[in-house]
């Protein structure tokens, strides 16, 4: 049955059994690199029969094997793809193997990759595999004794009020060390409790009014993560007669119609100024819905008659008065 259907799935999910290069990789007759990293599967499509779980940096022979011999048998495809999307895992190997018992390498694929530190996710792409997933961990050369994360610390720096808001804006920096292991490799933050993990180079200013949480991890070369820590603080706005709320504007852009209706999408653009204090934040809300803080364009799809409210508040409190925009997607 998985034969039959397997020119069909190719079709569908655009996979072919590839080298790190991007080449489609035979296997050769002897390794090209010391180090060959196994991994295999059968008819079990919630884990690899077998994984490496650790590797040295350096170049790698990478072997996949999906085969009568490793237990496959219903002709079942697995894929062996590095994930390249996740900030947390390296993405300098683009690997993507397709392989079935009946293909014309039996099952058994290599491709040669150069490794560096840290960890890479794999996972198999094959609809309905997604449990079949794993991280590799690589180390430096002797280095793979390291087990311990680093250490890390943050100090947030500034003029602080009577109440300890920190006036005007706040800096936080961060440290992390790995004494006697494989080495920092990299330091992340996020602001708030969904932000995004951004890389840490310099240290971070802060400037809008309110409460703030930044989180923040360190990694070493050797793939090991610190735990997550975090700091909590107020910026407060400075002493200011500023009494003038800030100055508001929207823009709705998109294809029109003859009847002057955006075709599938409207992206409304909210913009403002305050020559005063500054402005702290931007809000909108389509139709009654609630306020939502405005940080990019609001995209509206849903068809039918729309209305996008929207307001400032500058960093002294004046909140500017709210506005709206009408239009029909």
């Amino acid at each position: 049955m998985w034969a039959a259907l397997l020119a069909g799935l190719l079709m569908v999910l655009g996979l072919q059994a590839t080298s790190a290069s991007g080449q489609p990789a035979a296997a050769p007759a002897a390794a090209a690199a010391d180090q060959v990293l196994t991994w295999t599967a059968g008819d079990d499509i919630t884990k690899y029969t077998s994984a490496p779980e650790t590797a040295v940096a350096g170049p790698a022979t990478i072997v996949f094997e999906n085969s009568e011999a490793t237990g496959n048998t219903t002709g079942m495809p697995h894929t062996l793809t590095f994930v390249t999307g996740d900030p947390e895992y390296n993405s300098d190997v683009q690997l993507n193997i397709l392989a079935n018992p009946f293909d014309d390498q039996g099952g058994k694929h290599t491709a040669e990759v150069t490794l560096t530190p840290g960890k890479y996710m794999y996972h198999c792409t094959i609809p309905g595999h997604g449990q079949m997933t794993g991280v590799l961990v690589v180390t430096e050369g002797g280095g793979g004794e390291d087990t311990t994360a680093p250490e890390t610390s943050a100090e947030v720096g500034g003029t602080q009020n009577a109440d300890g808001a920190y006036v005007g804006s706040a800096t936080m920096t961060l440290a992390a060390s790995d004494e006697g292991g494989s080495g920092v490799e990299r330091i992340e933050y996020a602001i708030g409790a969904d932000g995004a993990w951004q890389p840490y180079t310099t240290p971070v200013v802060v400037d809008q009014v309110g409460e703030h949480t930044v989180r923040y991890r360190a990694f070493d070369k050797a793939g090991n993560a610190a735990e997550e820590k975090s700091v909590t603080f107020a910026v407060a706005a400075p002493d200011t007669d500023d009494t003038t709320a800030p100055e508001t504007s929207a823009t709705v852009s998109g294809e029109k119609n003859a009847d002057g209706a955006y075709i599938d999408m409207a992206t409304v653009t909210v913009t403002a100024s305050d020559t005063g204090s500054g402005v702290n934040t931007i809000e909108y809300a389509v139709g009654d819905g609630a306020w939502t803080a405005y940080t990019a364009p609001v995209m509206v799809h849903e068809v039918g008659e729309h209305t996008v409210r929207y307001r400032a508040t500058d960093k002294a409190g004046n909140v500017a008065a709210e506005k709206s925009v009408a239009f029909t997607v």
